[in-house]
Formats: structure tokens, C-alpha cells, sequence
């Protein structure tokens, strides 16, 4: 009996979830800026309108 299909299978899912590990915090940046820009601008456009 070959072991190398469970080996195989281990190493690719340690590869996925350390990919995950790596890409999450970067999609969760990407997120966080588009969010803090879409409330600067809500502001400042609040802001221009009381002027």
C-alpha cells in the first residue's frame, strides 16, 4: 500500500490553507480601504452640502 496519495492530499492542504492565511488579511485591507474611502467621501460630500 502506497502512502503517497494521503501525503499528496496533506500537502495540498496544508498549501490551500496557507495560501488562505496569506491572501485573507490582503482582501481584507482591500475592503477596509474602499470602505474608509467611501466614507470620506460621504463626509465631504455631507460637509459640502452645509456650506
Amino acid at each position: 500500500m502506497s502512502h503517497t496519495p494521503f501525503i499528496a492530499a496533506a500537502y495540498l492542504a496544508a498549501l490551500v490553507l496557507l495560501g488562505w492565511c496569506a491572501l485573507a488579511p490582503l482582501m481584507r485591507g482591500r475592503a477596509l480601504k474602499r470602505f474608509i474611502l467611501s466614507r470620506t467621501n460621504f463626509t465631504e460630500d455631507d460637509n459640502a452640502s452645509d456650506t
